[in-house]
């Protein structure tokens, strides 16, 4: 199961902290760190949906093992076509994957990419970069809180439909 409680905590905590504050500099540093730890939660997340999904369905041990290995592990990002859809059909197959996104609420399914292209443009202003003064602006906690509501909704969407399939 896709684990919501301690993302959802942090992220409250952050813009708790975020909103105290009256420093420019730790509100910049609350929000990135906000926005890199939602980042972070979604790789782990999509990587669980397809672990579950490789546990659930593969048989030999082998294969489970080369689902982690091959499927999972060498897959870093949480971009919707480039990391997720990629490792599900590395797994399960093209032919299933439609299946899949055929049953999954299209409006979820479309707030959900798009939700994680602007979590990608945002996470690649800031990650490579340190804070050099006040002048830089970057999405608040709140706006990352509500942002992780999206995705969270969007995975467990994908999650439920994997889970009911019979591929």
């Amino acid at each position: 199961m896709i684990t919501k409680s301690t993302i959802s905590s942090n992220l409250k905590s952050l813009d708790a902290k975020y909103r105290r504050t009256t420093s420019d500099m730790e509100s910049l540093f609350f929000s990135k760190l906000a926005l890199l730890e939602l980042c972070g939660w979604i790789e782990e997340s999509m990587d669980d949906v397809i672990l579950r999904c490789a546990n659930r369905y593969l048989r030999v041990a082998a294969n489970r093992k080369h689902a982690k290995e091959n499927i999972i592990r060498p897959t870093y990002g949480f971009e919707y076509q480039r990391h997720f859809r990629r490792m599900l059909i590395q797994l399960i197959g093209l032919i299933n994957v439609e299946r899949i996104e055929s049953k999954v609420d299209p409006a979820k399914k479309a707030i959900l990419q798009s939700t994680l292209g602007n979590l990608k443009e945002s996470r690649n202003r800031v990650a490579h970069t340190h804070i050099k003064g006040i002048a830089r602006v970057i999405d608040s906690p709140s706006i990352t809180l509500n942002r992780f509501d999206h995705v969270y909704g969007g995975l467990m969407e994908f999650d439920a439909v994997i889970r009911n399939m019979r591929l």
